[in-house]
Parts: C-alpha cells; structure tokens; sequence
C-alpha cells in the first residue's frame, strides 16, 4: 500500500466541528538553505547547500526576483543523506536581489500506528534572501574645482570640473547626461535633506512576492479508530473541515504583498540656489566643466553632480566654502509698518589671526536713523575687534513712509603696514507697510439726467496726511462698480474648490468686460487668463472618479459634496459659452454625468439621510439649472419636480432656479407653471420705496450643506426675474437692493459675490439702453478737479485723486463748520453716469479699537521659558525680551454657529514664526494644540 493511501482531505462547510485537540495535520518541516556568499555579481556561479530534515525526497528551487519566477530548479536527496547542492548561474536582471525558495517532499515513519502503512506524507520549505551588486549600473562621479583652495569669495567666478567614469574598472563614460546642483547648506540642514543616489530608485530593493500555499498541510492524519469514526460520520452526512485551513486558502486567493582707493564690494544675492543646470552632456572622455559665479551669501555650499545614461547612474558630491575676512551679518526683521522704531542688530566677525580696528557704518533710504541729529541718513561706529572674535552692535531706525526701506551696511579696516584693508558690505530692503489704521469707506451712484449732485465730504480728524486720499471714479456702465468684487475674487487668498470655481464663474462672467478695463489692482488680462487656466488645472486634478468634486481632493476616503460638484459644473458652462479657456472633454462629461445622476449621487452618501428635504429639493433643482446651462431642456423635469415638491419643499432659491429652467426648454405645462411659480415669489418679497430683497433660510444643515445666503438669493431671483419679466420694477429694486449690501465694495463671501456678478452683468446689459455721449465735471468745493468725457459704448473709467493734504488743507472759498468739504459732480448730455466716491485715510494715533461684529477675538503673549521675558504694558501695549521665545494665545468666541471661516492672525512687528518641522527648532511646550472649546496656540520667536 503506497503512503498516499491513509490521509485524508478535509472540506465543505458543516455547523458542527473536529474537536481540535484530536486533530493532528500533516506537519511542516524547515530546511536550512546555505548560500556560498550573501552578495553576488551578475555571471557568477551561485551553490547552495540544502540540508534536509528528512530523505529520500523530491525538491524544488523557485528563484523569486520582485514576482517574476525564473525556471524552477529540481533536486533529490538520496536515501540516508541530509543534504545536497545546486547551482545555478546570477542573471543581471536579478539586481539588486532575489529570494531563494526551496520545497521538498517526501515520507518518513508514521508516529501513529496504521495498519498496513509505516509511512506518512512529509513536507519542508526554507528561503533565503540574496544579494545583487548593483556595481554595473552604477557610475563614478568625481566633482573638483580649477581652484585648488576650497575657500572663495562672495560673487566670484568658480570653474566645476565634473568626470565620469564606469564603477568597475573607472573607464571613462561618454555622452553622459550631467545635473548640477549647488546650494547653500544652511537651507539644506533646517530639514536635514540629503540628495539620494538615483541607482537605488530605479533598482530598488525588491521583495519576495511569491507565496507559497501546500494542500499537505491542510491534511488530516487519522488512526484506525479516526477512520472508522468517519466513515460513520459519512454515512450520516457530516463532513470534516478545518475553518482555519479554509481562512488561509481565502487569503491565498486573495494575495498580499509580503535628496587708488580700493571699492567695497556691496553683497545684495541672497538666493540660497547658486547654480541649477538641469541638463550638460560630457564629451567623449567623460569630462564637463562648468563655470559658476556664486551668489554673496557667507556660508558652506554643498555641490552635487548625477550623471546618467541609458541604464547607469551616479552621484557626486563635494562641497566649499565662502567666506571673507571680516564679516557683517545683519539681522533685520522681516517687515516694518509706518510708525514702527526697530534696534538692527548687526553681528561684525574677525576670522584674522590679528586685532583689527574696524569702522562700521549704515546708510539708509526711507528710513531715518535716530540719533541727535534731525534727518541724518547715516550713522556709524569705530572697534576694536580681537582676532578670531565676533560682537554685536546695534542701529535704531525708524520709517518714514510706506513702500520700501532700503539700508546698506558697511565694515572695513584701516589701512596700515600690519596687515592689508579688508572690508564688507551688504545691502538689503525692507517692506514698510502701511499703518494698520487704514480704512477706506466708499458710496455708489448714478446720474441719469442732466443734473447736479453736492456730496458733502466730511474732514476726518487724527489723520497721517502722508497717507490716503478722495478718489472719484467715473464710468458709463454700471459694470465699473462690480470692479471691487473682481478683485475680492481674484484676490482671495485661499483655493479650496468653491473659491476656485466662483473665482472662474464671477471672472469669467464679465469677461467681455473685464479686456476693457484698467484696474491697477488687476493685472493684464494675459496673466489674469494664466491664473484662471490654473484653476482649471486644479479642478480637473481634484475630480472624484463619479465626476464629482470635493472642498479640497479627491480622496479615497471622502466622498464628492453635491454643491460643490454642481458649483463646478455651473462654473464650467459659464466658461464653455465665454469661449476664453479650454475645457477638458474628460472633466466635462463626468461632472455633466455626475450632475444627471443627483440624486442617486446624493442617496449614496452615507450622511445625507441627516439633510433636510428642502435642503435635497434644493441640490436638484441646482443641477436641473446647472443642466439648462449647459443647453440642455429640463423642462419636463423641472415641471415633474415641482408637482413632486410643492412650494412647502422648495426654497425660495430652488424656485428661481426651476423658473430658468422651465422657462428656457420646451414644455407644453411650462407657462402655467412659471407663472404660479412667479406670483408665489412676488408674494414673498419685501419691498421699501428703492430696494427689495428676500429673507429665507434652509435651516442648519442648508448653511452648512448649500452655503447659503440671504444676498445669494437675491442674486438668484433676479436672474431668473430677468428671464421672466425684465422690465418689472422689481428688477431694479432688487438690483439696488444687492448694491446696497456692499461692503467695501464687495459682497461678504465669494459664493455671493460670483452669483451677484452674474445677476447684475445680465441686469446691466439690459437696461444701459441710452448710448452714452456726456461730459463729466469734478469741483472740491470751488477748486476744480477735472472733466471726463464718454462717447459711445464703452466700458473706461476715469479716476481722480485728490490728496489727503488737500481735503485737510483749510478753504477759503466757503466758511464751512469744522472744515468740512463738498463735492460736486455735473453731467452734462444723454446716458446713465455711474460714480464711486471713495475716502482713504490711516488715523494718526495707530492704535485700532476693538470691534465686534459676531466674532469676538482675543489676542495674548506669554513667556514660555521665563514670566519676565513678556510683559504687559499699562496702556495695552506688550514688551517682549529680544532673543526669547513667545507662546501667542488666540482666543475666538462667537454667537452663533457659523461655518466656511478663515481666521488670520499675522506676524507681530519683530517677531519670527517657529517651524516645529524644521531641525533646530524648540518650542519649549509641546502642549501647542486648536482647541474647539478653548484657544489656539502657536510660537514666536522675537528677534535679536
């Protein structure tokens, strides 16, 4: 009887089990693998000894390289020996290694008697894991200069030899493409970064991927009583199975995977990047040269050369120093505001064997310099500085307008028998920015007939004259009001999806006018159509596979957000009819196919059972919008969906979206329908003598799920009243109703400004009907400011300034009550003029008063390695030890829930941000956290 004939297979599925303690399987065995070295060169001659545990016995080596399985390899073990040995030759496509599986089977003696069987089935398996070089893939990089000091001077020229040649045997590798790099190490050590070898990332390290699964040891082995039990068990219909053999074959099927008077020279380049040449190729005999000139940091810079050709690669690296023998290393602050005093610290080094006597002075532009003497523009010092010795002296500056401060430190020896003049300069700006005081307050209008309009202009008082100013703006189109709204979209300094998307939709929807415009604070429409192109580019990278878009990307553990996806794709409809930008074919039609889908999209997610139904009605009537956009007739959907709804689900959004949809497609109920639609709306509307808005709300979840707000509304049933009835008065109640929530120009968020600018550039376009041909005339009290002329459709604005020295200036012309001004505006022929008065000023005494509109902000310092280091001044003000670290605490309290804020707390004057990231950078507590309930805490340093 062969062995084969006693075991037994077990399987299937049955509720009752084997007790597991009088089960016995097919054990498995270990065999030692012994290798004849650990690490191999392509070509040589592999020999393993395999030592076996049991014999005779069949073998089998798999050579495992990353999955890829070479020709299986057999072997026997002859009856009473243990061991054998086979030998295979290295192929180079095993770099940089492989894994040896060997397998063996066989029979040894039976522990448990079996009639007639001595023998049992016998299994073993070993690995192990070899090595190899990856020498003939990589190449030599020597890096060495002409010069053979490896200390330099700021700005000079340096000559960079770079050779290349074979690992192996240094024969010498031509036509090799070469990548420069030299960079200031300083930046290099605040994270640490090292330049890794190209070799090892494109022969990586590989992994055995082949995993082994054996049927023997999933076998049973039974005694005589075992069998005759089974048999029993068979005939009732039981059948054996190990759940845990079946877990593993579930798991095997699944698989798993097991970088004259001598000049001072003035240092000004700073840039850390000395030189970056991405591509040079060698010449025959291995050799480039490069020549460099350094920048005028003093430091160490760290050289690195790869080199690569079809398949080789390597690494050089080298590095030198730039230094002088005297050294001036100011440290200024980061910025200044008008008003601030600042104590520049300026470390002076001798690096000489020798004490040296030194002069050191500073020059200064739009800054002054407080010593005795009134508008001195420069100030210096004489020491003695002993050799190899540093110290530190210091400059008081204060500001003198906005802009920019420039300052030039100098330090030079004198010139005698002892040693030859040595001497340095550098030369750095500062940004002085305007008073944190400034405030700008603004009035809209417009002339339609021939007419006169007085402005009273009250003097403010406790002004900086230097700053601010009256500016009047004229244009023949109410478009030149929406410019502010422009910019507070262009300008929003953060890019989560929504902003992207209104950036693009309230830009693109005035387009037409926008190529016409000058607006100094946007820049030319070429590099305005570049930033939106981006955009584009960052919506197509942040698309789910559904077609739908989140708040930032498309993670694969987060889910598409339905306004957003259908915000996107209303963006993308107002770009495609722009015909400016191009629009991926792909991004199109999964976002079209995502807006379709709605409402199967908004079923699946696991939390939109939380949302309310008006907030669901709302998400569909949108994409039927977004559809009709896009020229599609939804009509019939639109029509089906309101039947569905009724009035009690629909917000009042919602309903101005159905009506642009039921009234732009094809539909035989559709009027009917419109006009029960329209009547409801004119119902809900409240109205003053000028203005009309409407108040609504979706509740909670419509804040936080739809963004919504009472002004975007307004914006939405404009638009769809423009549809329906344009000549209605409404209209223009409504428009002068968004204009008056204005806020410096611009509405409170982007949704509502992108929504208001499509309102309003479709409102415009149909009432300037009258072709503009008038003159403009500007008076300040009886002083004349300027005349503006408007022939024909055009979208020019004129703008005139008047000073704020001459606002404050007293008159003469009228005896008025506090100094106070007037101004005066004429228009003089036919069309509609449109004017924005705006006052600009900075209150001298530049301390702001707290405000609350809402939001209740705290801001205090505290020490963190001493309670001395922060103090608290009696009128309000903080003092801060220079060279210390400061803990700010942010406290924020607000009324009410509010959702989609940003809050900005900016760098104090003097101080430096903290990065934890960086090496070298110690808070003092790590206890720094955002605590919903509590305060935000971050670190200063104040700078020496």
């Amino acid at each position: 009887m062969s062995f084969y004939d006693n075991y037994y297979v077990s399987g299937g599925y049955e509720n009752e089990e084997i007790e597991k303690q009088k089960v016995d399987f097919i054990p498995t065995s270990r065999i030692t693998v012994i290798p004849n070295a650990t690490n191999y060169q392509p070509d040589d001659i592999c020999e393993l000894l395999i030592r076996a545990p049991f014999s005779p016995a069949s073998g089998l080596v798999i050579l495992d390289c990353d999955g890829q399985v070479s020709q299986p390899i057999q072997f026997q073990i002859e009856s009473g020996k243990d061991s054998a040995i086979v030998e295979f030759k290295i192929s180079k496509d095993w770099i940089p290694g492989f894994t040896v599986h060997a397998e063996l089977v066989g029979s040894i003696l039976r522990e448990t008697k079996v009639i007639d069987s001595l023998h049992r089935p016998a299994i073993a398996t070993g690995s192990v894991s070899l090595e190899v070089s990856r020498d003939i893939y990589k190449l030599n990089v020597l890096i060495s200069t002409k010069e053979t000091d490896k200390t330099f001077t700021p700005s000079s020229i340096i000559h960079i030899d770079v050779d290349v040649t074979q690992y192996v045997d240094n024969a010498a590798v031509g036509n090799t493409e070469v990548c420069l790099i030299v960079v200031d190490e300083a930046v290099l050590s605040l994270t640490g970064y090292t330049l890794l070898s190209p070799l090892n990332i494109f022969y990586p390290d590989r992994s055995a991927k082949v995993r082994r699964y054996h049927g023997r040891n999933r076998c049973l082995l039974f005694n005589s009583q075992d069998i005759e039990k089974f048999k029993k068990d068979i005939q009732k219909g039981n059948r054996y199975h190990s759940e845990e053999g079946m877990r593993h074959m579930q798991y095997a099927l699944l698989g798993s995977g097991s970088d004259d008077e001598q000049k001072i020279a003035v240092r000004s380049n700073f840039n850390p990047l000395v030189c970056w040449i991405p591509s040079a190729t060698t010449d025959s005999s291995g050799h480039i040269a490069f020549e460099v000139k350094l920048t005028d940091n003093l430091t160490r810079y760290r050289v690195w050369a790869i080199a690569t050709n079809d398949k080789q690669y390597g690494l050089g690296e080298t590095s030198f120093t730039v230094q002088l023998p005297i050294m001036i290393r100011p440290s200024p602050p980061r910025f200044l505001n008008y008003g601030d005093t600042a104590h520049f610290s300026v470390i002076l080094q001798n690096q000489t064997d020798l004490s040296l006597s030194l002069h050191v002075g500073l020059r200064a532009s739009n800054a002054k310099l407080l010593t005795s003497e009134t508008n001195q523009r420069g100030i210096g010092y004489s020491i003695v500085l002993q050799a190899s010795k540093r110290v530190v002296v210091t400059f008081p500056v204060s500001t003198i307008h906005s802009g920019t401060a420039r300052f030039q430190f100098l330090l030079t020896t004198d010139n005698n028998k002892t040693c030859a003049s040595c001497s340095d300069s550098v030369e750095l700006s500062l940004p002085v920015f305007t008073p944190a005081t400034s405030e700008a307050l603004s009035t809209y209008g417009d002339i339609r007939e021939e007419e006169v309009i007085l402005q009273p202009i009250k003097t403010p008082t406790d002004v900086i004259p230097q700053f601010g100013d009256l500016s009047i703006t004229t244009s023949s189109t109410a478009l030149a009001s929406l410019t502010d709204a422009i910019i507070s979209l262009y300008t929003y300094p953060y890019e989560c999806t929504e902003q992207i998307s209104s950036r693009l939709l309230g830009i693109q929807a005035l387009w037409d006018v926008l190529a016409a415009f000058h607006c100094k604070e946007l820049p030319d429409v070429s590099v305005l159509k570049t930033k939106l192109e981006s955009d584009m580019n960052i919506l197509k990278g942040r698309q789910y596979s559904n077609g739908g878009f989140g708040y930032w990307t498309n993670r694969n553990d987060s889910y598409a957000d339905p306004y957003m996806s259908m915000h996107v794709a209303h963006c993308l409809a107002v770009v495609i009819n722009k015909k400016v930008l191009d629009v991926n074919e792909s991004l199109l039609s999964n976002a079209l196919k995502y807006v379709e889908n709605i409402e199967s999209e908004i079923d699946q997610l696991p939390y939109s059972k939380y949302w309310s139904e008006i907030t669901r009605y709302s998400l569909i009537s949108y994409s039927l919008y977004v559809r009709t956009k896009h020229r599609r007739n939804v009509a019939g959907e639109a029509s089906q969906l309101f039947k569905r709804s009724g009035f009690d689900k629909l917000s009042l959004e919602a309903l101005g979206w159905l009506l642009v949809a039921l009234f732009t497609g094809e539909n035989n109920n559709k009027d009917q329908t419109v006009e029960i639609i329209y009547n409801h709306l004119k119902g809900k509307v409240s109205e003053t003598a000028e203005t009309a808005n409407f108040i609504t709300s979706y509740g909670d979840d419509g804040q936080s799920v739809m963004l919504h707000s009472n002004q975007r509304t307004d914006a939405v049933l404009l638009e769809s009243f423009l549809y329906i009835d344009p000549k209605s008065s409404l209209c223009t109640k409504l428009c002068k109703g968004l204009q008056a929530h204005k806020v410096k120009g611009a509405w409170k968020s982007t949704q509502e400004n992108c929504f208001v600018l499509v309102a309003l550039e479709k409102y415009f376009h149909m009432k300037e009907a009258d072709t503009p041909d008038f003159v403009t005339n500007i008076w300040l009290d009886s002083d004349y400011c300027g005349q503006h002329q408007y022939k024909g459709r055009i979208t020019d604005t004129y703008t005139v300034n008047i000073p704020m020295k001459a606002i404050l200036s007293p008159t003469s012309s009228f005896n008025t009550i506090d100094n106070n001004k007037n101004l005066i505006m004429q228009k003089v022929g036919n069309g509609r003029l449109y004017y924005r008065i705006a006052l600009n000023y900075a209150s001298s005494s530049l301390q702001l008063n707290a405000v609350n509109y809402g939001f209740k902000i705290e801001r205090t310092y505290a020490a963190v390695n001493d309670s001395s280091h922060v103090q608290k001044q009696s009128d309000g003000t903080w003092k801060l030890k220079l060279g210390e670290k400061v803990k700010v605490i942010l406290t924020m309290a607000t009324t009410q829930r509010r959702y989609h804020i940003a809050l900005v707390d900016y760098l104090p004057a003097g101080c430096e941000p903290l990065n934890t990231q960086l090496k070298g950078t110690l808070t003092g507590d790590t206890s720094s956290s955002v605590s919903r309930a509590r305060e935000a805490d971050h670190y200063y340093g104040c700078r020496p």
